[in-house]
């Protein structure tokens, strides 16, 4: 795994397109809070944003794209802010015991080459932050898809 990006490994308990139609369903909900006049998410739907950012702490105004939508198997995208990019993923997998995962990551690139370094270190403390708060989220997904 490449050091910039962050991933979180989750293991559920609902019906695999449950649980990814539930996670569609709440991605649309919040593009919809930004564009009511979405629809539906598809490759390429792209909304803009008013976000704060990890390093510095000030909000800013991005671009959200779907990059990519697999039915029950994968859910990307991709959010672009003025100091660079986060690739954002949520992918189904099972391992060879027949065990279900949920897996999210974050793939974060700069434009900035300190900054980049900045994350690298930072990341290792704000790695524990990130991983209770897409615990939580994961959580709240299963649950939610279960009902």
């Amino acid at each position: 795994m490449r050091t910039d990006t962050l991933k979180y490994k989750y293991s559920y308990n609902a019906d695999q397109a449950d649980l990814y139609q539930t996670l569609v369903n709440e991605q649309l909900k919040y593009f919809q809070r930004t564009d009511p006049r979405i629809r539906h998410l598809e490759k390429g739907t792209k909304i803009q944003a008013q976000l704060t950012t990890k390093m510095k702490k000030f909000t800013t105004t991005n671009t959200m794209t779907v990059k990519d939508i697999v039915k029950n198997k994968l859910f990307q995208f991709e959010t672009k802010q003025p100091d660079g990019e986060i690739l954002q993923t949520y992918e189904f997998e099972t391992n060879k015991r027949g065990k279900k995962f949920l897996i999210y990551s974050e793939q974060n690139t700069f434009n900035n080459a300190r900054n980049q370094t900045n994350f690298i270190f930072i990341g290792m403390l704000y790695k524990f932050f990130y991983n209770r708060g897409v615990k939580k989220r994961m959580q709240y997904l299963d649950d939610l898809a279960i009902g």
